[in-house]
């Protein structure tokens, strides 16, 4: 194995739904595939998501999960390309 520093979330395997609960910043990996099943979609099947609203048990409200949109898929054939340089700024309103 190289020497990439990493971080490995383990996927939710066979999992096609989110949970109820969840605490703002719970980030999990959904995958439909079974563990070490191969994967022979062209990006993959997993995905990741971030709960950006929690779940409040006394008035049973569900967490609210936001998928991460990624702007690219690359493999180690060749260099990645630089990051876009134009996202909007954030404003509040």
């Amino acid at each position: 194995m190289d020497s990439y520093t990493r971080l490995n979330i383990r996927p939710n395997f066979r999992q096609d739904k989110l949970p109820c609960d969840g605490k703002v910043g719970d980030v999990l990996i959904l995958t439909p595939l079974a563990e070490d099943e191969f994967d022979s979609s062209p990006n993959g099947l997993a995905s990741l998501w971030v709960c950006i609203k929690g779940s409040w048990e006394p008035e049973r409200t569900h967490a609210v999960w936001a998928r991460v949109k990624f702007d690219g898929v690359a493999t180690c054939e060749q260099p990645v390309p630089q990051p876009p340089q134009d996202h909007p700024s954030l404003v509040r309103g």
